[in-house]
């Protein structure tokens, strides 16, 4: 296939993340366009998408309203992403308690209204202007790109990216701005689906194939692309862990019916030690549906 006009595979080949003589297609299309295939590096185990090129620069700044993440409104996108927002709040609480810290692609801003009262100072980064217009009337001080947060003039101790680094046609120069924006010995907390989601490595599931690779997903990591992007852009004390989004009872779901949900469908399966057992076998197997990484900025950059 002509990769001709890829920057991401260009950076990708260019970093050794993806060996070009290892690249095939794996599937033949997206959930949302038919002319997007996605191709897998045998070698590296990473995914990606043929082509990027619906993903224009001025992509997810000319969306308008909030239907990205609910029609409804700001408290309905909330509720959604409610579970995931109280995760990862309650996993950087103390990492951002006393701190300046940014949140990037921040969408609806639920973890920025859950550490705010903590956190020394809080940004948003948010590239759609209507979500980034509704944070700044609640008083949030918000910038449109990591490069401008790099200008800002301020410079962050933490700065997390929850299930934006796949979004990123040329992540390695966010990175680097990113790398910028933080204070020596500052941290990044990096979360991303991850490649060898026990659906596609372990289960190889068609129903699941066909529902989750999406045209705006323009890369799957595995831990080892996901850590070298992260020493390549000059980050230190690397650690890229296993975690499991969703239940049992979904990947069950999944199994027998093909479909979605299943957490809330079949409710009555759901048990906390069973779920944590599933989890941690993933994690040990390396079938996480979620990769978490953590890095800091050197003392002396």
């Amino acid at each position: 296939m002509n990769f001709k006009g890829h920057p991401l595979y260009d950076e990708l080949v260019r970093l050794g993340v993806v060996i070009p003589a290892s690249v095939s297609e794996y599937y033949p299309r997206v959930r949302d366009r038919e002319d997007v295939a996605v191709m897998r590096c045998a070698n590296t185990g990473v995914i990606f998408l043929s082509h990027i090129d619906h993903v224009a620069a001025n992509y997810y700044s000319e969306q308008e309203g909030l239907s990205y993440w609910s029609k409804e409104g700001r408290e309905a996108g909330l509720q959604e992403t409610s579970e995931d927002d109280h995760r990862r709040a309650s996993a950087i609480g103390s990492l951002v308690a006393g701190k300046v810290y940014a949140d990037v692609g921040t969408g609806l801003g639920g973890i920025l209204d859950l550490v705010k009262t903590v956190a020394k100072e809080v940004h948003a980064v948010e590239p759609q202007r209507s979500a980034r217009r509704a944070l700044e009337a609640l008083g949030y001080t918000a910038h449109a790109s990591a490069a401008e947060l790099a200008v800002c003039g301020t410079h962050f101790d933490v700065i997390t990216l929850f299930h934006v680094f796949e979004h990123l046609v040329e992540p390695m120069a966010e990175l680097e701005r990113l790398f910028t924006s933080l204070a020596p010995g500052g941290t990044i907390l990096i979360e991303v689906p991850h490649a060898n989601d026990a659906l596609l490595a372990s289960y190889d599931l068609e129903a699941f194939k066909k529902f989750t690779f999406w045209g705006e997903h323009l890369i799957l990591h595995t831990r080892k692309s996901l850590e070298h992007y992260l020493q390549s852009a000059g980050f230190e004390n690397i650690s890229v862990d296993g975690f499991q989004r969703y239940p049992l009872a979904n990947h069950m779901y999944w199994l027998k019916e093909g479909k979605p949900g299943g957490q809330d469908h079949w409710s009555l399966l759901r048990d906390k030690d069973v779920e944590g057992s599933y989890a941690r076998m993933l994690n040990k197997l390396d079938r996480t549906d979620t990769l978490i990484a953590f890095a800091r900025k050197p003392m002396g950059a």
